[in-house]
């Protein structure tokens, strides 16, 4: 969502939304801190996450924690405020973390950040990474991206983890028994997607969180 818009938005439309759309949870609003932005700009946006959070209390749905921060001493704010409301689970997202190579430098500190907390309010957190596909060596970490809806916008199929097109030779003509295929191959996903292009792009989100499911299934096991 663009800045502009998130500025524009108030308490009240969130509060609009939530009650229109009926979630059976939601997440404090997402905002915007940048590590390269003035100080007091980011500043601000900590404090109006701060500020929604205890807002949020006077739904009756469950609430998820957001940990955002332009640096550690905002992360560590926001954190404590929202574990103070008993808030107990968390997101953060992390992709652009991820992508300018920050995240693993900043995951053990927010780590230690929520072990201590955790400790010291007697509560026990979770955390969940959004925005990252795969494993960092944590265990303690869920994970969860959109990855298998957007792959499948472009036509784009998942087997064992890996990502194909669905016309590569290797995966073509192999059969999968997921409960989107039912027996279908790629190839005949190549077919409906001439046919029918959106039945076709349900069937292959779903056949791709399926695999996706199973994937984080077989990490767990193995940890």
């Amino acid at each position: 969502m663009p800045d502009e818009l998130i500025d524009k938005l108030t308490k009240d439309d969130y509060l609009k939304l939530i009650k229109e759309l009926r979630p059976d949870a939601t997440m404090i609003p997402d905002n915007y801190t940048y590590v390269d932005a003035p100080l007091y700009q980011s500043w601000s946006q900590t404090m109006r996450l701060i500020s929604l959070a205890n807002d949020f209390l006077d739904l009756d749905i469950p609430l998820i924690g957001l940990i955002k921060g332009a640096n550690l001493r905002q992360i560590y704010m926001s954190l404590r405020r929202e574990v103070e409301m008993n808030y107990v689970s968390f997101v953060m997202p992390a992709r652009e973390l991820f992508e300018q190579g920050l995240l693993n430098d900043l995951l053990p500190h927010v780590l230690l950040m929520l072990k201590r907390l955790g400790r010291v309010n007697n509560k026990k957190l979770e955390i969940l990474i959004y925005g990252v596909g795969r494993k960092l060596g944590y265990k303690e970490i869920s994970y969860s991206n959109f990855s298998w809806f957007l792959e499948a916008k472009h036509g784009l199929y998942f087997r064992d983890a890996k990502l194909y097109d669905m016309r590569d030779e290797k995966i073509r003509f192999k059969e999968c028994y997921c409960d989107a295929c039912r027996g279908k191959m790629p190839q005949d996903l190549i077919n409906l997607w001439v046919e029918s292009p959106e039945s076709c792009k349900r069937i292959l989100a779903l056949h791709n969180l399926l695999d996706w499911l199973r994937r984080s299934k077989s990490w767990a096991g193995a940890h």
